[in-house]
This record gives structure tokens, sequence and C-alpha cells, in this order.
């Protein structure tokens, strides 16, 4: 039984909002701006072709390369299209439970947890709830690794603790939210960290500070080997209480 509900969407609407915001302001950057590239583009070709007799060629270029440069400066910087990566990692995970939820595991996809935040997706299935949150990172050659001394999550050069403990915290969230409905059944529910993009560790996988971090590609595989704790009713029966508890963010 498949509960599929726009993975990834609540990311898109939050990076939509932030490209009109960002391009509402570009605009005006850009009128406010046009009139001084274009003097000093001109300034440069005249001084070039002033002080460069015979080769008014370099002026042209020095002008063309100002003007170029200024219009790169609008390219959408990275605090917005990380947004539309998210999103993309998110509708990548989807595809990659597909199977799951085909064979009775209830997936359930960019859920609220209160008014602001949101659970990338809660897998439940044979193994029990898992909270999934997906990262798509995509920068060439880092790898995420543990530190030697094991107090620091690496993805390349930077330090991921804190989304570490934010995956955490929203497992220990949904398992609030959902076990009032659950009566007896288990409500343990378990961070996973599913990446995109980079490798993880020397196999794909590895578990730090309570949370499995793992290659996305992998995710599917690895709830399927654990260790069964619901029955098919169970998991029919948790996957309506958490559809209850933690519904579609809007």
């Amino acid at each position: 039984m498949a509960i599929r509900v726009g993975a990834g969407q609540s990311a898109q609407n939050e990076y939509a909002r932030r490209l009109r915001a960002w391009r509402t302001a570009s605009r005006r950057r850009f009128l406010l701006g046009l009139p001084v590239v274009l003097a000093t583009a001109a300034l440069l070709e005249w001084w070039i072709g002033w002080h460069a007799i015979g080769v008014p060629l370099y002026g042209h270029i020095a002008a063309l390369t100002v003007i170029v440069a200024w219009g790169r400066s609008l390219t959408a910087p990275q605090h917005v299209t990380a947004w539309r990566s998210g999103a993309e990692g998110e509708r990548k995970t989807a595809r990659a439970l597909t199977r799951l939820a085909r064979r009775g595991a209830v997936i359930l996809h960019d859920r609220a947890m209160g008014q602001v935040a949101n659970l990338d997706t809660l897998a439940i299935g044979p193994w029990g709830i898992a909270a999934i949150n997906t990262k798509n990172w995509q920068v060439k050659g880092a790898k995420v690794a543990v530190s030697r001394d094991g107090a620091t999550l690496w993805y390349g050069t930077k330090a991921r603790n804190k989304e570490v403990a934010g995956v955490r915290r929203e497992a220990r969230q949904a398992a609030s939210a959902v076990r009032d409905s659950l009566g007896r059944l288990p409500a343990e529910v378990q961070p996973i960290m599913a990446v995109w993009g980079a490798r993880v560790g020397r196999r794909g996988i590895l578990y730090f500070d309570g949370v499995t971090v793992l290659e996305a590609r992998q995710l599917a595989r690895y709830l399927r080997r654990q260790r069964v704790v619901l029955s098919p009713a169970e998991i029919a029966r948790a996957g309506l209480a958490a559809g209850h508890a933690l519904p579609p963010k809007t």
C-alpha cells in the first residue's frame, strides 16, 4: 500500500519562493547598476583604445568582459539553488522506495512536523518505522566520513554534526506524534540519513551518533534486510496512524 504525497514538494515550493524574491532583487540591482557598468565599460574602451593606438579591439574585449562578469553575478546563488537540489534528492528517494511500496510498505513523503519543520520521508514496513532525511550532496570528489576520534561527521571539508542531530530530532518527533495512535505497536523510529551523490564511508554505509548514514542507492536493500518486527496488518495500521498524525506539508 503506497501513500506518496508530494515528495520534495515543500522544498520545491521554498525554492520557488526564494527564486522569486531573488529575481525581484536582481532586477532592481540590474536597473540600478546598468548605467554604472556601461559607463565603466565605455571608459575602459576609450582608455585602452587611446593608449593602444591601432588596436581598438583590446578596448572592445575589456568592455565586453566587464559586462559579462557583471551579468554572471546575477546567477541564482547557492542558498537558493540548494532547495531545488534538495527537492530533486527527495524525489529520487521516492523512486528508490517505489518497489517497497508495491510490496506493502507505507511510504509517506514531505510530512508536516509542527508549523515550520517537515519530515522528508517516513517508511513503514516489516522493519518497523524509519525516518529518512535525504541529502543531495553533489560536490565532485567530496566524501562522507567520520573523523578518527569519532566526534565529527565530515562531508568533504564541512562538519555535518548539526544535520545528524536534526535527523535524530525528526525521528523522536515522529515517534512522539504516532505513539498515542499505535497502542501496543512499537513506536520507535529509526533515524536514517540517505545521501545522493557523495560516497559514504568505505562500504556505502556508516553509523554516527545513533543515525544510520548510507548511500541512498542502498536504502531499499538496507530496509529489506532489517529484522521483521511488523506484520502486514500492523504495517497498515501504523501507516494510517502516521498519516493522521503527520499530515502532508502544505
